[in-house]
């Protein structure tokens, strides 16, 4: 019965890492077939720019950041921002704008389920442009096509694209974290996002503000890559099957409600102290966010940290952009 059992585990460890060593293997760009192109299906309403949305999904504040500093830059410009989390935003009050921003993190190299299914939900966007941004952990994440993703659903709402854009962060995802990771020179991913990414949002937002006015719409490729295939073997349910003990810790739990509140397959009880396994969609939004570390989960056999807890351990600090200081 043990050698079943160990037998068993080393099989869905070897094929976790089979599913991720196809979804880190860089493809030359000559070799990806083209599997969806994105564009506008109506006509696009050129106007001066006076009033953009900015919405995003976001589990650890990168996304986040991104999107207010997107909105600060265009209101240094005269614009009227309205700027949200999805999760947040009103949709029977969907303002009239001149330009849709929409940002999610790379979710297991696409665009989570949650954001796709809340851009489904929009209105008719009736030909306003729009754009996407990404963030992302890893130099192989899939970044592009993700972007693609959010300007797919945004396109068959009606919206027409005029940019996507990705910027990186340091990774939020808690199986990726070692020692040796950490410590090691080249994992350039640990002091992102820097100032440098800043610029570059600044730049993005300065950029879509020039390709409305000017009536300057954009066509996206998606790619067939390795890492796109990746998503077809699952790399969520895998990873489920090799994390243990996802639960929660009824005596350090204060009960605030914020894992409830980032968790978007509501697969969490907080009375009951309770995680659907079978629900979730492990994204690891719970275990980054409980302020008392009161979420446990454990991979091989080793307790995993939520993001804050890491930054702590590690002595890891991010610099904020001067206009989201204070």
């Amino acid at each position: 019965m043990e050698l079943k059992k160990t037998t068993r585990r080393t099989f869905l460890r070897n094929m976790a890492v089979s599913a991720a060593a196809i979804s880190i293997t860089p493809v030359p760009a000559s070799a990806c077939m083209t599997i969806d192109t994105i564009k506008g299906n109506v006509p696009m309403k050129k106007r001066d720019v006076k009033h953009v949305l900015v919405l995003w999904y976001s589990q650890t504040g990168n996304t986040e950041r991104m999107g207010r500093l997107i909105s600060k830059t265009l209101e240094k410009r005269g614009i009227t921002v309205t700027a949200s989390e999805m999760r947040e935003f009103d949709l029977s009050h969907f303002p009239d704008v001149d330009l849709i921003i929409a940002g999610s993190p790379v979710f297991y190299y696409d665009t989570p389920d949650y954001a796709k299914k809340w851009i489904d939900a929009m209105p008719d966007l009736k030909g306003t442009p729009v754009a996407a941004y990404v963030t992302y952990g890893g130099p192989e994440g899939n970044q592009h096509n993700a972007a693609c993703s959010i300007l797919r659903h945004l396109s068959d709402r009606g919206g027409v694209p005029v940019g996507l854009k990705w910027f990186m962060n340091m990774s939020t995802f808690p199986l990726a974290w070692s020692e040796e990771k950490v410590h090691h020179k080249t994992w350039m991913s640990r002091d992102l996002p820097n100032e440098n990414t800043y610029k570059d949002a600044r730049a993005y937002a300065s950029f879509l503000v020039s390709q409305v006015e000017q009536g300057k719409d954009s066509v996206f490729s998606k790619k067939l890559t390795l890492r796109e295939m990746s998503i077809f073997f699952g790399p969520e349910w895998w990873t489920k099957k090799i994390v243990k003990n996802h639960s929660i810790d009824k005596d350090k739990c204060i009960q605030c409600g914020t894992c409830v509140d980032k968790c978007p397959a509501h697969a969490i009880d907080i009375d009951q102290f309770k995680i659907d396994r079978k629900s979730c969609v492990l994204c690891f939004g719970c275990i980054n966010n409980c302020p008392v570390q009161a979420v446990t989960m454990t991979y091989n056999g080793e307790k995993v940290s939520g993001y804050p807890e890491f930054m702590k351990q590690k002595k890891l600090k991010i610099i904020e952009p001067e206009e989201l200081q204070g």
